[in-house]
């Protein structure tokens, strides 16, 4: 039996770091406490007939390692302004800059939101890119992921250049002073001072105008808007 901070072994039943371990809890089965170990997978493990003693060594073991996981630095991705200048060390490109570099051309959308690098080092990674027998790799580059502002999509928008959209033109139609004139009647010389007055919108609605004398509609008012359409046409 072990049973220290970093490992439980209870044999025949366990033996595992404390990290594939996810609780631990005692239950009564049948009048006997029993400790239930679940792991990180799922998996439940009986372990009947611990001693009292034992039981308080694994609970204390498990509480120190929670604790010591709580109070250990996190291991966290570089953010985007972290993120090295390959140039930093001079011209020649080095294990360590190469290695930024190809940070540099992976996805992250995990950075989606990171702000701009700034634009100098932008334009040194992307010369060094097309400038290094790379050109099959620029063009077999995936598109950078719109709204993504990972490193790899600020260097591939520099290299690409952004999507262009196709804007479809727009044809403005010539409009006529005639047209610009609202229109109550179609008017018609048919003879001498004789004119036919119709309905743009109802050609069964038409009239007879006549301008000679007497001045008339067929009608029947006088001065009605036929006439007056006909005087001012």
């Amino acid at each position: 039996m072990t049973i220290n901070k970093k490992v439980l072994s209870l044999p025949p039943y366990i033996s595992t770091s404390w990290k594939n371990i996810s609780s631990i809890r005692v239950e009564n089965v049948n009048g006997l406490q029993v400790l239930k170990i679940s792991l990180q997978d799922g998996t439940i493990i009986d372990i009947p007939n611990l001693e009292a003693k034992a039981l308080e060594d694994i609970f204390e073991a498990h509480a120190q390692f929670i604790e010591n996981e709580a109070a250990a630095p996190k291991k966290t991705k570089p953010l985007p302004h972290e993120f090295k200048n390959p140039f930093e060390m001079g011209g020649s490109l080095g294990l360590q800059e190469m290695s930024n570099l190809n940070l540099a051309l992976q996805h992250d959308p995990m950075q989606s939101g990171a702000p701009s690098l700034p634009q100098d080092m932008i334009t040194k990674i992307s010369s060094v890119i097309t400038s290094m027998g790379m050109k099959d790799e620029v063009k077999n580059m995936p598109k950078a992921e719109p709204h993504c502002n990972c490193p790899y999509c600020q260097i591939a928008r520099a290299i690409q250049g952004d999507p262009q959209k196709t804007i479809e033109p727009v044809i403005e139609e010539e409009v006529s002073d005639e047209d610009l004139r609202f229109r109550d009647w179609d008017i018609e010389n048919t003879g001498e001072n004789l004119y036919n007055v119709v309905n743009p919108f109802n050609k069964n609605e038409h009239y007879q105008v006549f301008l000679g004398k007497p001045i008339g509609c067929t009608c029947g008012q006088e001065n009605c808007e036929h006439i007056r359409s006909v005087l001012n046409s």
